[in-house]
């Protein structure tokens, strides 16, 4: 498969067939990343630029390109054997609100994709700024999610705090191009588990010969699943609420400091403020969560073929063939191509064992 090279949004310039090696990894809630490796020629430095976009064959849609990665980083080594080399790595279109922060403070209410898509327009695409506007950047159409909650950002960068707000509330999002924008787009994955019966199950497991190798790990070193989470005040004064409902021996507590969480010179009421700390602290508690996933090479031409019978989100079977068998989310997939061939590596996550 070639690698595209595109102008910006003005198309494409160029076609890379001729490379070592190349990793397309594609994250749910993080920003996606790549790197490829090509023999360096005249022809090589034109196409591999910094900013320049690149895109794989398998990519191209109907209307635009998906998966879009952008040149951030150029080595260029020599060996006697292969002569010069150079590397180009970089990060997808996601990171294009990596470069934007929330400029000044934002205290928003109600569902949640509706406050994400505020963010959005008012930091990105019709920012009070002008020269902070991103050009020909768009959002998708509103799923009209119905998770609801209030939420308060200053200064936060726009791509990290989505991230986090998207693993809280089980979201992915993405940018793409189409018809020469880019746009916005958040989505969920569909339960591919035993758990439904409205789609065929999707169970990766060494008895299907769909599991090449997998790895199972736990680590709950730093976990914690409950915390007081103190706001505004001094001493007694101090606004504090809880969150997380565990009990017992199964309850691992931790202190959020939700100072920056600002009542506004109390314009708000003492309810919102503590709705606020408590979404601040869900939030901060992600960051905490016990590791737990299971990361295996699968065959990519095996009985289920990938973005046909499952897709990035998605929540599938896992049995690993020694007794664990859980539902789990598919949180990133590794493209990886070199001359001993293609593999396609699944990362599982969010286990319910």
């Amino acid at each position: 498969m070639g690698i595209y090279v595109l102008d910006g949004l003005n198309g494409v310039i160029d076609i890379v067939n001729d490379y070592a090696s190349n990793i397309w990894t594609v994250q749910f809630y993080d920003m996606n990343d790549f790197q490829i490796v090509v023999p360096v020629g005249k022809k090589t430095l034109v196409d591999f630029q910094i900013g320049r976009l690149l895109v794989r064959e398998e990519d191209v849609t109907a209307n635009g390109y998906k998966n879009v990665m952008i040149v951030e980083s150029l080595q260029m080594d020599y060996d006697a054997d292969k002569g010069w080399m150079l590397t180009a790595s970089g990060r997808g279109l996601k990171s294009l609100l990596a470069r934007r922060i929330v400029w000044g403070q934002a205290t928003l209410s109600g569902k949640v994709e509706t406050s994400i898509r505020t963010i959005i327009t008012d930091n990105v695409i019709s920012p009070s700024l002008s020269n902070r506007t991103i050009s020909d950047f768009i959002l998708g159409a509103s799923n009209n999610f119905p998770e609801e909650a209030d939420i308060q950002l200053f200064g936060d960068n726009i791509a990290e705090w989505l991230g986090s707000v998207c693993k809280e509330y089980g979201y992915g999002w993405d940018v793409e191009i189409i018809n020469s924008k880019y746009v916005f787009k958040l989505y969920k994955g569909t339960d591919r588990s035993y758990n439904q019966s409205t789609v065929p199950p999707v169970v990766f497991s060494p008895d299907f010969d769909n599991l090449l190798t997998s790895q199972y790990k736990l680590n709950r070193a730093d976990y914690k699943n409950a915390a007081l989470v103190g706001g505004e005040g001094e001493g007694t004064s101090k606004t504090t609420v809880s969150v997380g409902g565990a009990q017992g021996l199964s309850r691992y507590e931790a202190y959020i400091d939700g100072s920056s969480v600002s009542s506004n010179g109390e314009i708000i009421t003492i309810d919102t403020y503590k709705e606020l700390l408590k979404t601040y602290g869900r939030e901060q508690l992600t960051h905490t969560s016990y590791e737990a996933n299971f990361s295996g090479s699968i065959d990519p031409h095996g009985m289920y073929e990938i973005n046909h019978d499952y897709f990035l989100g998605d929540i599938i079977e896992v049995d690993n063939g020694i007794g664990i068998t859980a539902t789990a989310r598919i949180s990133e997939i590794i493209y990886a191509e070199d001359t001993n061939g293609t593999t396609v590596v699944p990362t599982f996550t969010e286990w319910e064992v």
